[in-house]
């Protein structure tokens, strides 16, 4: 099964096609739902970055409106907190970047585990009932699929996970200042910079990542040949 998902490219592929179009229509018409799982991959970088930076973490919460927070250990001001602020809107463009480059050079199974591996650790890291609920179903389902599904429907549910981090990290970039207090009012707050710059930063990563990682699926490499440092080939 695992040898089956390895080696076998899509890029150009209808299922490429099929996938974005599927990711997109849950972005755009479910809303918050939809944003759930983004969401998790932006606190679980929160998350990341406080364990990494000694801050401690209490747990993720997600809310019913499709955002959410990290509780970190500790309060305090530190350098920690200008590294873990601007960690959660960078965290499901990239990643959904990283797993177009995998499944591009033919490891859906790679991704689908690596997904599996980065939910399952939100779920041990969440707090409330709701970040435990989204977390658990989305790493059973994710496991099924894995364990029964056919070798098309796994490759299949790959794009369209790495899609749904792509169209969902630039959506939530996108309407950050809908929720507050936002992660830009927070950097405005840490470094004076307007928050509408730093909401710029993340909606250019976003749209960024997105672009590379669409022509990564569509047509193999990240950019036009030539431009560093995007000319990465799948």
């Amino acid at each position: 099964m695992v040898d089956e998902l390895i080696d076998v490219s899509i890029v150009g592929e209808p299922v490429v096609y099929g996938a974005g179009f599927i990711a997109l229509l849950l972005v755009v018409f479910t809303g918050s739902w939809a944003g759930s799982i983004p969401t998790l991959v932006h606190e679980g970088a929160h998350a990341l970055m406080n364990v990494l930076t000694f801050r401690g973490l209490r747990g993720i919460h997600l809310s019913d409106g499709g955002g959410g927070f990290t509780e970190s250990g500790t309060g305090e001001w530190g350098v920690g907190l200008y590294l873990t602020v601007p960690a959660g809107y960078l965290g499901p463009p990239l990643v959904g970047l990283g797993g177009a480059a995998v499944l591009a050079d033919g490891n859906a199974w790679g991704v689908l585990v690596a997904v599996i591996v980065i939910l399952a650790l939100t779920f041990l890291a969440a707090a409330n009932a709701l970040a435990n609920l989204v977390s658990l179903v989305a790493v059973v389902g994710l496991v099924l699929v894995l364990w029964l599904g056919s070798d098309v429907l796994q490759v299949a549910l790959a794009a369209v996970v790495v899609w749904w981090l792509l169209l969902g990290g630039v959506r939530a970039s996108v309407i950050m200042s809908r929720r507050a207090p936002s992660d830009a009012a927070r950097m405005q707050s840490l470094t004076l910079l307007p928050a509408l710059v730093w909401q710029t930063f993340w909606v250019t990563v976003a749209v960024v990542c997105l672009y590379a990682g669409g022509r990564l699926l569509f047509v193999g490499d990240a950019w036009p040949d030539g431009v560093w440092p995007f000319d990465v080939r799948a």
